[in-house]
């Protein structure tokens, strides 16, 4: 149960971490208010990494997280470095699908494969030592969870083609996150041109393969896991040697994203021209975006470890299913679905019916 419910957690902190960077959000959470997107993305990054090297630190300590370096072997810190630099990219890839196909679509398919490929990959190392119920309540869990990424799409279709009947614009940036992708939404550059559907497509698969690319750094960095285990590394932080390496990699593709949007639309001066005041209250919500992101990796670390060995497969969709549903709750909570059609809201809620089955079915497969 432990294991389910640090999963769920770690859901529940991935889908609310990217509240500052709404502009809808309540005035006293909203970093959008002072900085643009690019400002707050590249500070939260920045800061990100320096929560995570000294909560790293101060549990596994620098001699031991030393010690279990030297002991794995090159091939190994050269797939969990190559898998998290993947990993930042593919939050590039993301944003770049949904400014070509939208919100709704562009995030259906994305999330359909990051669930999909963050479980079959764990499943293939671990189904000999499953029983046939776990295999099964994965699949159903996963399917369950794709159902629902398609609700959701279509929900968010219908709400969209009912604002461009009525002739209301909605907000200028849309806002929506996941484990692997971590990034906030928008059209980045002003003036970019829409693209062709083959290569709108390609940006949805690069984004969503990508963005699982954290779930291979963590299964390929198993071995890290066990020596820090046997190097007396509680089993709930036995994870955090690899956590440590991902934050690193992760950060190159969000800070190269970030400044290049920063230089594109020369924004790099308002940091400049920001009041200390509102620097200050910028900076705090960066660093409640930092803790909240760090917590919920390492919240899905302790969550498939208490799952035992095949945790993973069963921690990857209880995250990604409990993510979706929160930024689908904070986006009813925000007022997003107020102007909607009773058909739009009927699928949203819908969708959140079938994220819940999803991250129900696979709890309880997971705890029996």
């Amino acid at each position: 149960a432990v294991g389910a419910i640090s999963a769920v957690a770690a859901g529940l902190l991935n889908g609310s971490w990217n509240l500052p960077t709404k502009p809808d959000a309540p005035r006293l959470v909203n970093a959008a208010l002072y900085w643009e997107w690019e400002q707050i993305w590249l500070v939260a990054n920045v800061l990100i990494v320096i929560f995570n090297t000294f909560l790293v630190l101060g549990v596994v300590g620098a001699g031991t997280l030393g010690d279990v370096y030297r002991g794995a072997s090159s091939g190994e810190l050269g797939s969990i470095c190559a898998f998290s630099l993947l990993w930042g990219f593919g939050g590039v890839g993301y944003g770049q699908a949904i400014k070509r196909v939208g919100m709704a679509l562009g995030t259906s398919i994305v999330m359909a494969q990051i669930v999909c490929i963050g479980t079959v990959l764990p499943l293939a190392f671990s189904a000999a030592d499953m029983t046939t119920q776990e295999i099964i309540g994965s699949v159903v869990g996963v399917l369950l969870a794709c159902a629902g990424f398609a609700m959701s799409s279509r929900a968010g279709l219908l709400r969209d083609a009912g604002d461009e009947a009525g002739g209301r614009a909605r907000g200028s940036r849309a806002s929506t996150t996941t484990t692997a992708a971590m990034v906030d939404v928008e059209d980045p550059v002003k003036g970019a041109s829409r693209s062709t559907f083959v290569e709108s497509m390609a940006w949805c698969v690069a984004g969503g393969v990508l963005s699982s690319m954290l779930q291979f750094s963590f299964v390929f960095g198993g071995g890290l896991v066990d020596d820090a285990e046997e190097r007396g590394v509680a089993k709930e932080a036995s994870a955090m040697p690899v956590w440590m390496l991902c934050f690193i990699f992760n950060s190159f593709g969000h800070v190269f994203y970030a400044s290049w949007l920063l230089k594109a639309n020369d924004t790099w001066r308002k940091f400049r021209s920001t009041p200390a005041r509102d620097w200050a209250h910028g900076g705090v919500m960066c660093a409640l975006i930092a803790v909240a992101f760090t917590a919920h990796i390492h919240l899905y670390g302790l969550g498939a470890a208490k799952m035992g060995s095949s945790g993973a497969v069963f921690a990857w969709p209880l995250v990604m299913s409990s993510t979706v549903f929160t930024a689908q709750v904070w986006s009813l909570v925000l007022g997003e679905w107020t102007d909607a059609s009773l058909e739009a809201r009927v699928a949203n809620w819908a969708s959140l019916s079938l994220l819940v089955a999803a991250v129900a079915v696979v709890a309880l497969t997971a705890t029996l």
